[in-house]
């Protein structure tokens, strides 16, 4: 009997000692608050922020993601970049979510690790032809079934992270790493491997950053046949929507399952990052040909469709980015006047009929048709 209890005892002891060291908690989320749509910033500048910028960012969201490339050429490198902005942001907020972006999967070369990653070729993923597996022929990407390159990743970002002045890293590209096609290109037991390899790089990271920083990953994608929700749950704080009624998720029902794994992820207490387009990106060259006043003309006039989609599903701590990319150039700053009314708590959960949604907030009301993509917002 007593060999039994001590055996509780110390299993009691190893759980709590787990549970404080990987239980998650919001004490170190962006504050977060319903008074205003609750907005984030996510891009990379060409140069770095120059005073009159930052003070914008800083004032109006407590959460940003710098991208790579960010800050170059003023600095040479992504991570000299990024680390040079988030003090300047942190000087004008201090309470200010800064998140370096360091993609998960493939090996970009504006970033000081790369030259690391580039001596060492036996780190680079393969197909089962034994040929490298390069993104548009020329990005080489990680092979996460190895352990040396993912101890090279989480000490990069380790350094980052607890050695700069971030707040977290955005782990980009899971939806590439785990799509099915990847079968064909690897063979299944090479497929396994790298699934479990994410997996791991995931925990991994969360043992290296403790649990004061912030995980976020990408992310959340509904097409067609091919649903992917919030998969990561173990050991990240946040998970992006990025392609909401965009590319392949354009369906009614792709928008739907979106917005309900918005919810979903909310509901257990994940920051969701919900991406809003206006119907074109920096990838449609006749959109982007256009004068920027007419890219803005038309990125006001469309705002309604997914800022209302977005406060159908929205939970606490979820924010809302509206633009036509990840560069300076495609809008990032742009502010809407939407954002500056006043919205409340909501008092309900979204209410679902057919295709139609629905929503009351203190100082709004939300009507979304998913079928016609219409969409109206009541400002009491």
């Amino acid at each position: 009997m007593q060999a039994y209890l001590k055996k509780v005892i110390i299993y009691g002891i190893i759980f709590f000692v787990c549970f404080q060291t990987f239980g998650q908690t919001n004490n170190n989320f962006p504050k977060f608050s319903w008074d205003k749509v609750p907005i984030a910033f996510h891009f990379g500048k060409e140069g770095s922020l120059n005073k009159k910028e930052a003070k914008f960012i800083a004032s109006h969201s407590s959460f940003i993601v710098l991208e790579k490339g960010h800050g170059i050429p003023d600095y040479k490198t992504t991570e000299t970049g990024i680390e040079a902005d988030a003090k300047k942001l942190k000087k004008y907020n201090p309470n200010m979510k800064v998140i370096f972006y360091w993609n998960a999967f493939l090996d970009y070369n504006m970033y000081k690790a790369h030259t690391v990653y580039e001596n060492h070729p036996e780190w680079w993923l393969k197909m089962k032809s034994g040929e490298y597996d390069l993104k548009n022929e020329k990005t080489k990407r990680y092979d996460l079934s190895n352990p040396e390159v993912r101890n090279w990743w989480v000490d990069i970002a380790k350094n980052e992270v607890l050695n700069g002045s971030t707040d977290g890293v955005f782990m980009d590209a899971f939806i590439q790493v785990a799509s099915k096609a990847n079968i064909n290109i690897w063979g299944q037991e090479k497929y396994d491997a790298i699934q479990q390899g994410l997996k791991d790089l995931v925990k991994e990271t969360r043992m290296a950053l403790g649990n004061d920083k912030l995980i976020v990953y990408n992310g959340i994608r509904s097409k067609p046949n091919d649903n992917t929700g919030n998969n990561f749950p173990d050991y990240t704080d946040a998970v992006m929507i990025e392609h909401f009624a965009i590319l392949k998720s354009q369906s009614k029902e792709s928008m739907l399952q979106d917005i309900l794994e918005m919810e979903k992820a909310g509901k257990t207490g994940k920051i969701v990052v919900f991406k809003g387009w206006p119907g074109y990106a920096w990838f449609d060259n006749d959109f982007m040909a256009k004068p920027l006043k007419e890219k803005q003309e038309i990125s006001r006039k469309n705002i309604t469709f997914p800022l209302a989609s977005f406060l159908a599903g929205a939970q606490e701590n979820s924010f809302f980015i509206y633009n036509w990319g990840y560069r300076f150039k495609h809008g990032v700053l742009d502010w809407y006047p939407e954002f500056d009314k006043p919205l409340g708590k909501p008092l309900h959960d979204m209410k679902v009929k057919g295709w139609e949604l629905t929503r009351d907030f203190e100082h709004a009301s939300i009507w979304v048709n998913l079928e016609t993509k219409e969409a109206t917002i009541d400002w009491k």
